[in-house]
């Protein structure tokens, strides 16, 4: 699984920015085997999401517009999502989770969506609905009071769990 912990988070709703602390856990299901990383994330609605690495010092996932930019242990992409449907998706669910849009992101994942809400948290279930090579089986998502992001897991078909926790 992978944990993200946000820290020294700023939400402006109106303009709907976001810049925090984080830290990081990946599991790989097969081999248990946890990841460790931590960083800073910062986030201007619509599609401005940087994330930069501190440990490992480095790497970083960047959203311009239709522009994914990424380096992660040592390999470095830039795609165009506007061609490139796989990362389209991957950038949309990303940018769609973390507004609060999660009808779109279930949409776009084919998945069913199921929506409740207890002590504050609104927590959002995306499950897909057949089994593909690539994506998302299953996304989670956890808003607070403020329509604020506090959990986010996502869940891949080849079995890497990702799980981010917002502290605000």
């Amino acid at each position: 699984m992978l944990l993200f912990v946000l820290t020294c988070c700023t939400w402006l709703a109106g303009a709907q920015q976001l810049d925090c602390r984080f830290t990081q856990d990946k599991t790989i299901k097969a081999s248990g085997k946890v990841i460790h990383s931590e960083g800073v994330i910062s986030f201007k609605a619509p599609d401005q999401l940087t994330m930069t690495y501190t440990k490992p010092e480095g790497e970083y996932l960047v959203i311009a517009g239709p522009m994914l930019r990424s380096n992660s242990q040592g390999q470095q992409l830039s795609i165009d999502t506007s061609t490139n449907p796989r990362f389209r998706n991957l950038r949309n669910t990303l940018l769609n989770c973390i507004t609060g849009d999660y009808e779109t992101a279930a949409k776009d994942n084919d998945a069913d969506l199921a929506v409740s809400e207890k002590n504050g948290i609104k927590t959002v279930e995306m499950t897909a609905r057949k089994k593909a090579p690539r994506g998302y089986s299953r996304i989670l998502m956890e808003y607070n009071k403020k329509n604020l992001p506090v959990r986010m897991v996502l869940e891949e078909f080849g079995g890497i769990s990702t799980e981010y926790v917002f502290t605000y």
